[in-house]
């Protein structure tokens, strides 16, 4: 009787297990089936190529390097007040001497009381279709604000020829400086543009009328120049009205009598009467002296 008790006991307890383990097993396979994913994107760097000699390594800037600022050429003058004063004994008009590095452009200059005279008459005063470099009969090479030397474009490439190789930007770069000597002073002139413009009155910039100029017309005066420049070399220059002395060499643009001129424009950027040697870098160790007027900028 005791033993049929314990074998009715044992079998709903048996059940219960197999139950369970069901459960167990069902609640398993739920669990694998819904399981978070490996990444898919994961990624794994690339060996880095082995160093052979670190001596020989050099990293890559983070900065692109910078260039040193170019700094501008020096010069050595070549004129000679002497030369001027023994062509003045010649010839009374000769007030000057103009002088352009590796050009033929190394003459007297002229004056006299109009623009006429010289254009068919040589320095000395002898007839001559080359003429001669004169002065503008308005202009003092010394003091004018703005100065005008005008000569022909002779097809064998004497006179002022050779003032049309500063169309060309990089022979003009090459060649930045020019010399004006009066009968006193010798004068270092650095050329800041050259314009192919017209020479005729009513032109939209007269500049041969621009000679001794006020406050307001030396500032219209200098924004012409670049405006109307063909080539800009005074990307680093300050014109300072009351300050500066401009100098314009004229010569026709060809020989079609069009009346379109060349004319390079150069400002005045050291007296040189006591010096050989003209260096931009060093700077003036006496006391700058007092500006007047306002400077103006040539964006």
């Amino acid at each position: 009787m005791h033993r049929k008790k314990q074998k009715f006991w044992m079998l709903p307890f048996s059940i219960l297990l197999l139950l369970a383990a069901a459960v167990c097993a069902l609640l398993l396979c739920i669990a694998l089936q819904f399981r978070l994913p490996a990444k898919a994107t994961e990624t794994h760097p690339e060996p880095a190529a082995p160093l052979l000699n670190r001596e020989d390594y050099i990293p890559e800037p983070t900065e692109p390097p910078t260039e040193p600022p170019e700094l501008a050429p020096t010069y050595t003058m070549h004129t000679d007040l002497a030369t001027v004063a023994s062509h003045h004994a010649s010839a009374s008009d000769v007030v000057g001497w103009i002088y352009i590095p590796d050009t033929v452009i190394n003459y007297p200059v002229v004056q006299t009381n109009n623009n006429n005279f010289y254009t068919d008459h040589n320095w000395m005063g002898q007839s001559s279709y080359s003429g001669a470099l004169f002065a503008d009969w308005r202009c003092r090479l010394d003091t004018s604000d703005n100065s005008l030397i005008y000569g022909h474009n002779m097809g064998n490439g004497t006179m002022l020829h050779a003032i049309k190789n500063y169309k060309d930007e990089t022979w003009g770069k090459a060649h930045p400086y020019f010399e004006i000597d009066t009968l006193e002073h010798r004068y270092l002139y650095r050329v800041i543009s050259v314009n192919v413009i017209s020479g005729e009155l009513g032109a939209a910039f007269e500049y041969w009328n621009y000679i001794e100029m006020n406050r307001t017309s030396f500032r219209d005066f200098a924004e012409k120049i670049k405006d109307s420049a063909l080539v800009w070399y005074g990307e680093d220059l300050l014109l300072r009205d009351g300050t500066d002395q401009v100098i314009a060499l004229q010569t026709c643009n060809s020989g079609s009598h069009d009346g379109i001129r060349c004319v390079v424009f150069g400002v005045r950027v050291a007296d040189m009467t006591n010096e050989n040697f003209y260096d931009p870098n060093v700077q003036p160790t006496e006391e700058p002296m007092e500006v007047q007027g306002n400077r103006v900028f040539i964006d």
